[in-house]
């Protein structure tokens, strides 16, 4: 079976349909329906998660140069 179906024509007056073939469409152009709640908590709980992460690693690194740090100054000390 095709993934062509019919949809609402991308313009603002919803004036008929069009059909598109799914598989032609490069995945950037294709804009998903953000209206559905359950997908825009996922969006955000995602986000939150990278967030998340992102801070996770800085500290990490933070971390790792502090280390560093203590030990040169433990070694300058000798």
């Amino acid at each position: 079976m095709s993934d062509s179906r019919l949809i609402a024509a991308a313009d603002n007056n919803n004036e008929g349909q069009v059909v598109v073939d799914w598989a032609q469409v490069p995945d950037n152009d294709i804009r998903y329906d953000t209206n559905d709640k359950e997908e825009a908590k996922r969006v955000v709980r995602e986000k939150a998660e990278a967030k998340r992460a992102e801070r996770e690693r800085a500290e990490a690194k933070k971390a790792v140069w502090e280390a560093e740090e203590k030990r040169v100054h433990e070694e300058e000390a000798r």
